[in-house]
């Protein structure tokens, strides 16, 4: 409920200026960064669902504690805190995932594990909007941060408080594996360093979904909170609808590298439907959360698979604590990059610049994919 919300709560509940909340926002950006590499680290050390039992109740807790905090660097600092031990949880919850699959079911077990979260994002603004209607945007700290605890708490319970270590078949991976295990670091591999170089351009395009966008709807169309919820929603339940079908079709022909390519540039199209004048605003963003879904369901799985694939069960850790890095790079750049511009340029001309460089990063992508025949279609 938080993320969605946070650049309207800034600027709209607090008047703080655009940069103000792009310095705030890309500072949930340096969290989301600290976590991932730090989450990294820490999987390849110790079992991935104590650091998700764990993640899930402090990173709860810290969110609940949002809602005291209201100058500018209070947040700023809070906001990174609690993200950083929020998400601890990303790289564990990919490496459980990994290990509880196999190289044929990854993507789509991936996918599920989207699908999930893209089931909160259609179902959590849409709540979220309607209580800070009623009650205000503190309510929505507190709401988020006791979900996060609930789930903690029901993690230890399905596992029967068993969080020293995961099931037998990850045990057995970690002792037992017959692959070839030297600890290469991700941050040596160039051409994956490439890879995520042409992901990271095209996510600070993604993102403007959550920064740039709903001011827009904001200041242009009036949109109250509970309608830029549903805003969020209708991209969670395409999301929802549809990813597991696509993605199961893609296995199926074993396709996992085509489609990232295709799907980068298809996000950055998306943002054509905001230059349309003629259409209505519902229409608009129905048609705008329709494309972004889309590319985002034949992107972002394949980002995560190709991390996998390409480590091996020493150093596993380390490739998906770096997509989980890229992430947050992307995450602190997109506000920073559009946000403090928007009232010099004009939100045409973000539009556009959006669409180029998402055209030019599924472009790097094609010349890369040479070099990633290993570990995907080729």
């Amino acid at each position: 409920m938080i993320l969605p919300f946070l650049a309207l709560y800034l600027t709209q509940d607090l008047n703080w200026s655009k940069t103000q909340a792009a310095v705030a926002t890309s500072c949930f950006g340096f969290g989301n960064l600290a976590g991932a590499i730090i989450g990294g680290w820490l999987v390849d050390r110790f079992p991935s669902l104590k650091i998700m039992f764990w993640s899930l109740v402090f990173g709860g807790l810290c969110f609940v504690g949002l809602t005291w905090v209201k100058s500018f660097y209070e947040i700023c600092i809070w906001l990174f805190i609690s993200v950083t031990v929020a998400d601890l949880m990303r790289p564990a919850a990919m490496v459980a995932i990994s290990n509880f699959s196999d190289d044929t079911t990854v993507t789509r077990a991936i996918s599920l594990l989207r699908l999930t979260i893209n089931l909160g994002i259609a179902i959590g603004p849409a709540i979220g909007g309607i209580l800070i209607g009623i009650l205000g945007y503190d309510i929505i700290f507190i709401i988020d941060g006791i979900t996060c605890v609930v789930a903690g708490l029901f993690l230890y319970y399905i596992f029967n408080g068993k969080l020293g270590s995961l099931n037998q078949k990850e045990k057995v991976l970690k002792q037992n594996t017959n692959i070839k295990t030297e600890a290469v670091s991700a941050y040596t591999d160039i051409y994956f360093l490439a890879f995520l170089f042409c992901n990271l351009a095209m996510l600070t395009v993604f993102f403007q979904f959550f920064f740039t966008v709903p001011l827009y709807l904001t200041e242009h169309f009036s949109l109250s909170e509970f309608q830029i919820g549903l805003y969020f929603a209708i991209n969670g339940a395409v999301i929802f609808i549809f990813e597991m079908p696509v993605i199961f079709a893609f296995e199926q022909r074993k396709l996992l590298y085509k489609p990232l390519i295709f799907g980068v540039i298809i996000i950055g199209l998306s943002y054509v439907f905001w230059m349309l004048n003629n259409l209505s605003v519902w229409l608009t963003i129905f048609l705008f959360n329709l494309v972004l879904g889309l590319g985002e369901i034949i992107s972002f799985p394949f980002i995560s698979t190709s991390a996998i694939l390409r480590g091996n069960e020493a150093n596993k850790g380390s490739y998906v604590g770096t997509v989980n890095a890229m992430f947050s790079v992307a995450f602190i750049l997109a506000p920073l990059i559009f946000l403090p511009f928007v009232d010099e340029l004009g939100y045409q001309l973000i539009w556009i610049l959006c669409m180029v460089i998402s055209v030019l990063a599924g472009f790097g992508l094609w010349i890369l994919k040479p070099y990633f025949k290993a570990q995907t279609d080729g």
